[in-house]
């Protein structure tokens, strides 16, 4: 140990005495980011004026019911008018948290309505059997003829877990509206279709409903029998294409039931059916204009706060870490193996 020491040197120790000063002036400039008792993390404001007490049915943690606030502890804090929020015990990404839900709740009382947010800003959040689970809840425990605003931000997600979903906004009696400030690709589109009217921001976009296996399009995988013969198929692409058939089916039939009679064209599934089999790549972007011509109802006079609830989080600080010792590889070693890839999420 005392060889290592000594064998650094004054250029040794010079390095490990800026490595430590680095990390110390990292730590006070986090320090110094968060916000004051009266900053909010996102910069449009919201008045926020004190409730009236009111008798109410309970919410589903997080819901964000028009009149008061939800049951969730944190949204609750930030409603009972009891004056601003101490934020300096929060981590930035805990302050973006309140900050949306406190947009929700203002958004809510604004418009007297239920506001149910299917939002996912990362590369592995899609609609999933949770997401599903979560506006379920929200939509079955509404009052039967209240608003549901449907604010949308995600890049789609599984079949399966999106047709619940559709059924159950299907089934509610009160009027259901869309809000899509920046992207409901994919799944997001179906749910949007699913509503009395969508409102998209200015350079929103929807997408195709085409199902996906494994990022394959399956209109395309399920002509690959007619396109090649049997024996140069493998059986495993054979198994996909069959699959991808059945999807395609299945596709067509649910996006026509689901589908709100205010985008129809004379009552036909024209638009799903385009949307499933138009010869558009996946992640082809449809704006509000050509969104019209499609027949959609669409408006595009989008809230501010909407466009503040669907902000992303903020990122995790990159962390400087540097090695000291040993950090080149030894003659003859071989290299490490690069970690294995990520296994990206299956879309239909």
């Amino acid at each position: 140990m005392l060889s290592v020491l000594t064998g650094l040197g004054v250029a040794g120790w010079s390095g490990i005495a800026a490595i430590i000063m680095l990390l110390g002036g990292l730590a006070v400039w986090q320090q110094s980011r968060v916000p004051d008792d009266d900053d909010d993390v996102m910069p449009i404001p919201v008045p926020l004026p004190k409730p009236a007490p009111a008798v109410r049915k309970p919410a589903p943690a997080g819901v964000a019911m028009a009149g008061g606030p939800g049951t969730d502890g944190q949204a609750t804090m930030l409603n009972d008018g009891s004056g601003p929020i101490d934020h300096s015990h929060l981590s930035p990404w805990e302050a973006h948290k309140l900050a949306v839900e406190r947009r929700a709740e203002a958004f809510a009382r604004q418009r007297g309505s239920v506001v149910l947010k299917v939002i996912h800003h990362e590369y592995d959040e899609y609609v999933d059997g949770d997401t599903a689970i979560e506006a379920i809840d929200i939509i079955r425990t509404a009052p039967d003829d209240a608003q549901i605003d449907v604010i949308l931000h995600t890049p789609g997600g599984i079949a399966s877990a999106t047709q619940q979903i559709l059924h159950a906004l299907k089934n509610h009696k009160g009027k259901k509206t869309a809000f899509v400030p920046y992207r409901a690709k994919s799944a997001g589109t179906m749910i949007a279709l699913a509503c009395d009217e969508i409102v998209m921001g200015s350079s929103a976009v929807l997408g195709p409903i085409d199902p996906q296996y494994s990022w394959m399009p399956a209109p395309i995988l399920a002509e690959l029998t007619q396109q090649k013969s049997a024996d140069r198929i493998s059986d495993e692409m054979m198994i996909l294409s069959k699959m991808a058939q059945q999807a395609v089916t299945e596709a067509r039939r649910f996006s026509c039931d689901y589908i709100n009679d205010a985008h129809k064209t004379d009552g036909t599934c024209d638009l799903t059916n385009d949307l499933i089999n138009g010869g558009r790549n996946h992640d082809y972007p449809i704006l509000p204009e050509e969104a019209r011509k499609f027949g959609c109802k669409i408006r595009t006079n989008m809230p501010d706060l909407v466009f503040g609830i669907c902000q992303p989080p903020p990122k995790d600080d990159p962390v400087l870490v540097v090695s000291m010792f040993n950090s080149q590889q030894k003659e003859g070693e071989a290299p490490a193996p690069a970690p294995a890839p990520t296994k990206p999420p299956v879309f239909r």
